[in-house]
């Protein structure tokens, strides 16, 4: 190795670590203001909420996401629509115990038989289920909430203040992992809590958000009903995708707010949590994607490529066995935990177990490699033991 050729490799390195702890104080220092951000104040009356919760097979945790909904700090009323599949034995017996457990709750359990478009084995779809529960619900606030999810309990009244300020279409929240119990869950855990708040939040100072989180967001009923709802969604399974755009061109705004949630999803193997890790970039690639205006993906791409340097790092090391390139890969990763720590116990408030530390690291370098590789992929999915193909504008068929 000449010596030009090893201040080449020594220079780069050490650009990379300068980079690197730019983009992780940057995004650090916008984490902290917006959480420092003072909230808007309480309304003087809450709003009525219907909380929308469609139960497909297959959700971790559902007992306990079922009953934190119901133990909910929320001055105002609640409606619990429950709605799952008429075959679903297992999850209608879990609302009917939240039910019997809280005899207080205003809730209605609702069956729905799938209609044939598309989802297969009695299987209604997620928009099917919203559909069918529409006619039931009561409240001035339609807030979605998929299987997996659990609130805390200030959920709704850290979310619904952003809601009600003018201008203002649809809202929700950020999303934190909760599942250590073995090595794939635990990669997953990792993989959203390193990015949610250091990729999500840094963004929105940027551009509006041009999309919602569908795991749980909440729009006015007058909003919901005057951008269509969910009509023409029926073969849609990027709703929340949908959903946003419909709210910005009727010009208003989506907001990101600082209300957290978990999800406790248990992935037994590699090959699950390699089925969720395609799926997440593949509804993005094919459903939203195309949609964005250049503008848009450049600022997406100028908040996400610093995640690629550990990688870069890692690779300078392999291949040119400097020591320039290992130290300043050591000393990536050393800034990488102290960012990640500081969101945790500051902002997430649910920290990563310490036998599971070492696997943070191993995400850091891995991660972003593995996102290329899922975005590289076809545009099949598996999802709750079904089979799906996402057309590039966001229409979902199923493969026999």
């Amino acid at each position: 190795m000449t010596k030009f050729y090893k201040h080449i490799v020594d220079r780069l390195s050490y650009n990379l670590l300068a980079l690197f702890a730019f983009d992780r104080l940057i995004k650090l220092a916008s984490v902290i203001h917006f959480f420092r951000r003072t909230p808007p104040p309480e309304p003087q009356s809450w709003p009525a909420v219907t909380l929308l919760q469609p139960i497909t097979r297959g959700a971790s945790g559902l007992p306990g996401n079922l009953r934190s909904r119901a133990v909910l700090d929320y001055p105002g009323e609640i409606q619990h629509l429950f709605i799952c599949d008429a075959g679903d034995s297992y999850a209608q017996a879990e609302c009917a115990a939240v039910m019997a457990a809280f005899p207080s709750l205003q809730a209605e359990l609702i069956l729905v038989e799938t209609s044939g478009n598309g989802i297969a084995s009695g299987i209604a779809s997620k928009i099917e289920k919203l559909v069918a529960a529409l006619p039931h619900a009561t409240g001035e606030v339609f807030c979605s909430i998929d299987d997996d999810i659990a609130l805390r309990p200030g959920a709704l009244r850290t979310m619904l203040p952003y809601l009600l300020q003018p201008g203002v279409g649809a809202v929700f929240g950020l999303a934190c992992y909760t599942n250590w119990r073995n090595v794939w869950s635990s990669l997953m855990s990792a993989f959203v809590n390193i990015n949610a708040l250091l990729n999500y939040i840094p963004i929105t100072y940027l551009t509006e958000p041009f999309t919602i989180t569908g795991q749980c967001f909440a729009l006015r009923r007058t909003t919901f009903e005057s951008v269509g709802g969910f009509t023409h969604m029926e073969r849609r399974t990027d709703d929340d995708h949908e959903l946003a755009r419909r709210v910005r061109r009727c010009g208003l705004r989506n907001v990101q707010t600082p209300m957290i949630y978990d999800i406790d999803n248990h992935f037994s193997s590699r090959r699950g949590y390699e089925k969720q890790m395609k799926r997440w970039f593949i509804y993005p690639r094919q459903a939203m994607l195309p949609f964005m205006t250049p503008k848009e993906r450049g600022f997406s791409f100028l908040v996400t490529v610093g995640q690629l340097i550990p990688a870069l790092l890692t690779l300078l090391v392999i291949f040119t066995l400097r020591r320039s390139a290992l130290r300043a890969l050591i000393i990536s990763l050393g800034i990488f935990g102290a960012v990640q720590a500081v969101c945790e116990l500051g902002y997430l408030q649910r920290g990563t177990p310490i036998r599971r530390w070492p696997l943070l690291p191993l995400m850091a370098i891995l991660g972003p490699l593995h996102v290329l590789w899922a975005l590289l992929t076809n545009e099949e999915i598996e999802w709750r033991g079904q089979r799906l193909r996402i057309h590039v504008g966001g229409e979902t068929e199923v493969i026999a």
